[in-house]
């Protein structure tokens, strides 16, 4: 929890670079056996040079070197390689904890703040944008981290002991090698900007890809039925061929940074091997045959090393711009702010709308105008109106998923803003038109979100939500497993669920955003009657589709343009015959049915 709490408060995407070094080395004990190891385990790169050079020595000057010195060679050199195995398997071991762990809490800090964002936050991401910063983005850092670990280790080793050994055996070198830094530099600023611009449109047009593939999954029957695959198809292909464009931009750009690199520090490398022969061959300085080996090694390991970190840019890029995207979520301020706010304990349900305003922030025109309603506890409310009315805004704002622009809401005489809203929603329960099943059992589905549940709290809230008789007939019962979204069950099965699941909770308010709607008139009916016994004693609000399910309401309210234009019970209302009236004889005349 410690490191998740770290992630939230530290995270910074403009600054990727510190943002990674405080999430990885949390776990300071591995991330540091990890660095050891790994230079024990690759030590032979760094001793063979030194082996190689000195038996060119001795087989140029044999008459002033023993035989017995080329085993000692050996001997060293063998035993330096022993070595690898064993340290090799306590260097993965180290960095695998250290990496995953990092992932883990980076993925958990994501999650944890995804169920912390307001849902307005949602009206604007995809899900297959936000699925991406999760899986694909957070993968990607750790494959950049790892990266890290296995190029920029040892090519940092490599080169500490290239100009470490330039230096003992032949300082005269070491401003030579100075020559590896101006190309370091001028490749790194000719491509930088390029590679981050390639990287941050191929991760755009991912997200788009994976957004639009979701879409076409949840479309799958609707483009069935109306015979237009191959409009989704082409929509997809459309994305797929913009993602693969991205890609090859991508690869083009880091091919020709990695072909320029080689090419330079190749160069790099033979200048040094002439240079060194050369020196020896005029005896410009006292060295031998050994040393010019070990002189030309250790340039060819320090322009290797300088080319290793500078192909390492491009992991680094596409690394701190998946950072970036990973920030969208984690650095949002488009949160509920509940932390450190009281609880609201002992709920009661009385809700009061004092003045209320809500306009959403693309709309210029108001959702929610001037709203003043006082609901008590234990009763219920219905709300009409047309479509765009205000009904589903209205629900959003009773949950504090929209928050007044103007005015405030308060719960139980407490302003809603004032405190902790999960308090709250821990005592509501809504069933909504379309019921939101999970890929799981349908007794996982029904206690969704609760505890200590018993077998006979169970089995009676199954019966007065008239789903024990038709649960009992599915092949495991209660621990038959549901398709995705529920799949293998009607519209009514579905709702009968979820009613149980809403009484399971015991809440004290209910929300019932068209309940019914979808479904026939049997279903309806004993839908119906299930709702019936879950809204005795609950304050209950109801955004009814059909005025005929409706008439026991304490308070039926009609909405037009986020107003109150009527409100009264069912029978004030017809007696008024105004807009509620002319509605309901529609309805119940056979026309059509009025759009709300």
């Amino acid at each position: 929890m410690h490191q998740i709490d770290l992630i939230e408060n530290h995270f910074s995407s403009e600054k990727p670079a510190r943002t990674l070094w405080a999430i990885y080395t949390q776990n300071k004990k591995a991330m540091l056996t990890a660095i050891v190891f790994y230079y024990l385990k690759t030590s032979p790169v760094y001793v063979l040079p030194f082996i190689f050079a000195d038996i060119v020595t001795i087989l140029a000057d044999r008459y002033h070197h023993s035989i017995h010195e080329l085993w000692r060679d050996a001997i060293i050199g063998l035993a330096t390689i022993a070595i690898n195995p064993p340290f090799h398997v306590i260097y993965i071991r180290s960095s695998s904890i250290a990496c995953r762990e990092a992932e883990a809490a980076l993925r958990s800090a994501v999650c944890r703040r995804l169920q912390m964002l307001t849902i307005a936050f949602y009206r604007h991401k995809s899900s297959g944008a936000i699925q991406s910063k999760t899986l694909r983005d957070v993968e990607t850092i750790d494959q950049m981290v790892r990266g890290l670990f296995d190029g920029g280790l040892g090519a940092l080793g490599s080169l500490i002991v290239a100009i470490a050994g330039t230096a003992v055996k032949a300082p005269a070198f070491l401003f030579f090698f100075l020559l590896t830094i101006p190309p370091s530099l001028f490749l790194r600023q000719l491509l930088g900007k390029k590679l981050r611009d390639a990287n941050r449109l191929f991760r755009d047009e991912f997200e788009t890809m994976s957004a639009s593939i979701m879409s076409m999954i949840d479309m799958i029957p609707v483009a069935r039925a109306h015979a237009v695959e191959e409009v989704e198809i082409e929509k997809i292909d459309h994305n797929l061929n913009n993602v693969r464009r991205a890609g090859e931009t991508v690869d083009l750009r880091n091919g020709i940074f990695g072909s320029l690199a080689w090419s330079l520090f190749t160069v790099l490398n033979l200048a040094g091997y002439i240079a060194a022969g050369y020196v020896c061959y005029k005896r410009i300085l006292p060295i031998n045959a050994g040393t010019v080996v070990l002189i030309g090694g250790f340039f060819g390991q320090i322009s290797g090393s300088v080319q290793g970190l500078i192909n390492l840019i491009p992991n680094l890029t596409k690394g701190f711009e998946a950072v970036r995207s990973v920030g969208e979520i984690i650095e949002s301020p488009d949160i509920e702010f509940d932390r450190g706010k009281p609880a609201l304990n002992n709920v009661q349900g009385r809700i009061t709308f004092e003045n209320v305003d809500f306009i959403y922030p693309a709309s210029d025109e108001p959702a929610i105008a001037g709203l003043n309603l006082d609901v008590s506890a234990g009763s219920t409310v219905a709300f009409v109106g047309p479509s765009g009315s205000g009904k589903s805004t209205l629900m959003g704002l009773i949950l504090g998923f929209n928050r007044p622009t103007h005015g405030r809401i308060l719960v139980d005489g407490k302003d809603m803003s004032a405190i902790d809203m999960r308090s709250f929603r821990e005592n509501v329960a809504v069933v909504s038109q379309e019921t939101i099943l999970f890929q799981g059992t349908v007794r996982e589905n029904i206690l969704y979100g609760t505890k200590n549940v018993g077998e006979n709290e169970l089995k009676q809230a199954l019966k007065d939500a008239n789903a024990f008789d038709f649960i009992g007939r599915l092949p495991d019962g209660l621990n038959t497993m549901l398709g995705e979204r529920g799949a293998r069950l009607s519209g009514g099965q579905k709702q009968r669920i979820a009613i149980a699941r809403a009484i399971i909770r015991e809440p004290r308010v209910l929300i019932l955003d068209e309940a019914t709607s979808a479904l026939d008139v049997e279903a309806e009916f004993v839908v119906q009657e299930a709702l019936d016994r879950l809204m005795k004693g609950r304050t209950t609000f109801i955004v009814a589709h059909r005025l005929s399910t409706i008439r026991n309401a304490g308070l039926i309210v009609l909405l037009d343009s986020g107003k109150i234009s009527e409100m009264g019970t069912h029978t004030e209302l017809l007696e008024q015959d105004k807009a509620f009236a002319g509605m309901y004889h529609l309805q119940i005349s056979g026309g059509r049915t009025y759009a709300i």
